[in-house]
C-alpha cells in the first residue's frame, strides 16, 4: 500500500479511466492520497492563456470530476499544459508521490522512434510506476 499515489490520466475512453482510477485506489493506503494527473499538450505557452486554452483545460478538470464522482473516490486533481511525461514526473516530485500508475497503449511508429510516455516516465520518476497494461 502506497500513502501518495498519483494516477496519470490520458485521452483514452471512460472505461479506461474509471479501471486505472480503481487500480490507484486499490493501491492507496488507508487515508492516503490520491492524485489525478492530466497534461494538456498544444496549448499556447504564453504566461495568459487565450480562452481556449483556458477552456480545454476545465473541460478536462470536470472529465476527472465526473469520474470521481461517479465512484466516490476522494482525490485531489492536476490539469497541466505541458508535455505529459515532464507534467506527471513534476507533479510526483512535487507532492512526494510513493507511486505512479500509469497506462500504457500499443506502440506506434512514433514511440518507437522518441520512446513513449510511459517509458519516460519510468525512466524519470522519483517513486515506483506501475504500468497498466492494454489488453491486445
Amino acid at each position: 500500500m502506497f500513502a501518495t499515489v498519483v494516477c496519470a490520466i490520458g485521452r483514452g475512453s471512460r472505461q479506461r479511466m474509471l479501471q486505472l482510477v480503481e487500480t490507484a485506489r486499490a493501491q492507496l493506503a488507508p487515508n492516503g492520497s490520491l492524485h489525478l494527473v492530466h497534461a494538456v499538450e498544444g496549448l499556447p505557452s504564453s504566461a495568459s492563456p487565450d480562452d481556449w486554452a483556458v477552456e480545454v483545460m476545465a473541460a478536462a478538470e470536470t472529465r476527472l470530476s465526473e469520474a470521481l464522482r461517479s465512484t466516490g473516490t476522494p482525490a485531489s486533481i492536476h490539469v497541466r499544459a505541458g508535455n505529459p511525461s515532464q507534467v506527471i514526473v513534476a507533479i510526483a516530485k512535487e507532492i512526494a508521490a510513493d507511486l505512479v500508475l500509469i497506462a500504457s497503449h500499443r506502440d506506434d511508429v512514433l514511440d518507437r522512434v522518441f520512446g513513449s510516455v510511459v517509458d519516460h516516465v519510468v525512466q524519470r520518476a522519483p517513486c515506483s510506476v506501475l504500468v497498466l497494461r492494454t489488453t491486445r
